[in-house]
């Protein structure tokens, strides 16, 4: 099954030191983020030394990075393009154009909520919600904004209590995610 994790997954994934090779075995599990969730990690302030280590354990080995196909962007330089361009990303489909279209109309930015960010504010919920269309996205924030819509249409949203998670050892964390998403599958 492929499972979409929203950036503040990485939080709680670090906090428990959870080995994702053993919690999300490959034979059942391709853990993704989306080009923009991998622009999230880069965004991730220098101070975060541990959460940051343990990213780049997993990302673009394990964790593989969904990027869909596009063109070059001029106004973008070459280091934050979002497109994956020619043998490095995925066709999307027509229903998936027009929820990105309508997510972009409601929530688009080209404003960022700090000048040295890549990203700006809101594409990577967009992205994430689109992806909900068809995929499980592991979340822990719901407020309104993209994966809200996302999971209002019937998306794949899977949001994860962070009170209730709070109170849980890891085997039962990764107990209540598989059911969640087992749940996904029904």
């Amino acid at each position: 099954m492929k499972v979409f994790i929203d950036h503040n997954i990485w939080d709680e994934l670090s906090k428990r030191q959870l080995d994702l090779g053993i919690c999300f075995p490959e034979n059942e599990f391709t853990l993704c983020v989306t080009k923009h969730g991998k622009f999230e990690v880069q965004q991730t302030p220098d101070s975060c030394i541990e959460l940051k280590a343990y990213i780049s354990k997993y990302l673009d080995s394990f964790v593989h990075v969904d990027a869909l196909f596009g063109f070059y962007n001029p106004s973008l330089p070459d280091n934050e393009q979002r497109a994956g361009g020619f043998g490095f990303g995925r066709f999307t489909c027509v229903e998936d154009e027009a929820f990105r279209k309508e997510l972009i109309q409601k929530y688009g930015s080209k404003a960022k909520r700090k000048e040295s960010q890549i990203l700006f504010k809101q594409e990577a919920d967009i992205e994430l919600g689109v992806r909900a269309l068809k995929f499980p996205v592991l979340t822990l924030d719901i407020k309104a904004g993209p994966l809200k819509d996302a999971y209002d249409q019937g998306g794949k949203v899977i949001l994860l209590n962070r009170k209730f998670i709070r109170t849980l050892s890891n085997d039962e964390f990764m107990d209540h995610i598989k059911k969640s998403l087992s749940q996904q599958q029904t």
